[in-house]
């Protein structure tokens, strides 16, 4: 494996972690070692790794300025994995109060060979509360030769008594540059070819962590993987052409793009992630920090600051609701790409209506007679189909369902918006609206939304009908 392979194995081999490893190798060079340390950070970005540098860095017979030789008995032990006094637990599968009890008899023993006795638990935060307790009392009066390591990628779920006896280190995901640097070493030193365009697709698809960078090339390199096929989705001009539909209201071309993914196997909820991604970029350029925190190519980014101005804070803030539900339901969707095609529908078709709006404003009172006069011949004003009720159901249901939508659309969009993403079928005097997602119905019941939709019900199926709102048959199974 390449990121095994490549693994830093000293401080000075890191990378992007200046503030981590200039710390830690100062306290081993001073002789300034805590007892417990909290290495937190997404996974990839080298939590375990700089833990089994800093164990060999303590107990090296040669440590010269804080960094291990590389070459000791100590160093050499520690890379091949048979250190005896470093321990590795992961804490995902040995989480229990008994494994924390032997760990505890354990850690009194003197160390077999160094100075230390070094134990990394990773995912730390998977133990259960009575073996964190367990832990804490150990942390509380820890043996003077043992050092304890928790790595986590959620330090929140660790108890605040454990992360206030640790010093805490962040580690922050890795820019596109730095990954792409460190791809061109591995290319190099394998003596493969590979252009630096596809090198920097597969850091952004990376997402920051170094180790996923270096399992995608290897998959590249060794198994002949395309990268499109591993990444598919990932180059932003992809998702700047999908956003550039959305902005300007158009829902097919974005429900194409959709599509044209789902059936090359992306997975939905992979795409929703890297829409929501796509989107906090915008929003991060919209307020003006995109410089600092957007890590883009700067003709991507060029795009996206077009955008960013196109659209205004509250509309971003619109996107990134509806996308962030839609990637909440994906888990549930009996259609995989249903809940992205619903949030973009919906997108687009309040970008219409706000475009549409704009467009009236902007008219002058001049011609406002001309308006309604084109409108009337158009369709029907809505307040004429809400405030006229006929006594019978008007034309076929299919045509009532449309016009359902078009009477409610003026009193509440939202509620024009659950409806387009539901059906509706009509048996005598009862109208059954069968919504897709739990969230849909709750919305639909709501009395101030119910009172809207039993008026234009009114308006456009008759007097006297019965509205029920229920989900969809097969949700209702699941």
């Amino acid at each position: 494996m390449l990121y095994r392979t490549y693994r830093p194995q000293k401080f000075s081999e890191l990378v992007g972690l200046e503030t981590v490893k200039n710390t830690l190798q100062s306290q081993v060079k001073d002789g300034k070692i805590a007892h417990a340390y909290l290495f937190a950070g997404p996974r990839g970005t080298g939590k375990t790794t700089t833990a089994r540098i800093l164990a060999k860095a303590i107990n090296c017979e040669h440590s010269k300025a804080g960094e291990p030789d590389g070459t000791c008995r100590v160093c050499k032990q520690v890379e091949e994995g048979r250190y005896l006094d470093l321990i590795e637990i992961d804490a995902a599968s040995n989480r229990g109060i008994e494994d924390i009890r032997s760990l505890r008899e354990k850690v009194r023993l003197a160390p077999s060979v160094g100075r230390y006795k070094v134990y990394i638990i990773d995912e730390a935060h998977m133990l259960t509360a009575d073996a964190s307790n367990a832990l804490l009392k150990t942390l509380e009066e820890p043996p003077a030769h043992a050092i304890f390591i928790l790595a986590t990628t959620e330090p929140h779920r660790l108890l605040e008594t454990i992360r206030s006896r640790c010093q805490r280190f962040t580690f922050e995901r890795a820019p596109v540059a730095l990954i792409v640097e460190k791809l061109k070493e591995i290319v190099k030193r394998e003596k493969a070819k590979i252009n630096d365009e596809d090198l920097e697709q597969i850091a952004k698809a990376a997402g920051g962590g170094f180790r996923d960078a270096e399992t995608l090339l290897e998959q590249v390199l060794t198994g002949g993987a395309k990268i499109e096929d591993l990444i598919g989705f990932s180059k932003l001009a992809d998702l700047g052409g999908f956003f550039d539909s959305l902005i300007a209201g158009q829902a097919s071309p974005a429900l194409v793009f959709i599509n044209d993914l789902s059936s090359q196997g992306v997975a939905m909820d992979d795409l929703g992630e890297k829409i929501l991604e796509y989107l906090r970029d915008l929003l991060l350029i919209k307020v003006g920090v995109g410089d600092e925190l957007v890590e883009v190519p700067a003709e991507q980014y060029k795009v996206m600051s077009q955008q960013a101005q196109s659209i205004s804070e509250q509309k971003l803030e619109e996107m990134i609701n509806k996308f962030t539900q839609a990637y909440d339901y994906l888990s549930q969707a009996v259609i995989p790409s249903l809940p992205l095609e619903v949030a973009v529908v919906e997108v687009a078709s309040n970008e219409n209506k706000v475009s549409e709006d704009s467009k009236g404003s902007d008219r002058g009172q001049e011609d406002s007679e001309n308006r309604e006069t084109n409108q009337s011949i158009s369709q029907p004003p809505p307040v004429a189909v809400v405030n006229k009720p006929v006594d019978r159901p008007i034309g076929k249901p299919d045509d009532q369902w449309s016009a359902l939508m078009m009477a409610v659309k003026p009193l509440n969009h939202s509620v024009e918006a659950f409806l387009r993403s539901a059906t509706g079928e009509l048996k005598g005097k009862n109208l059954t609206i069968s919504a897709f997602y739990p969230f849909h119905k709750e919305r639909l019941e709501d009395p101030r939304n119910r009172k809207i939709l039993e008026t234009a019900v009114q308006g456009v199926y008759g007097k006297g009908i019965k509205i029920k709102v229920e989900l969809k048959e097969m949700e209702k199974k699941r």
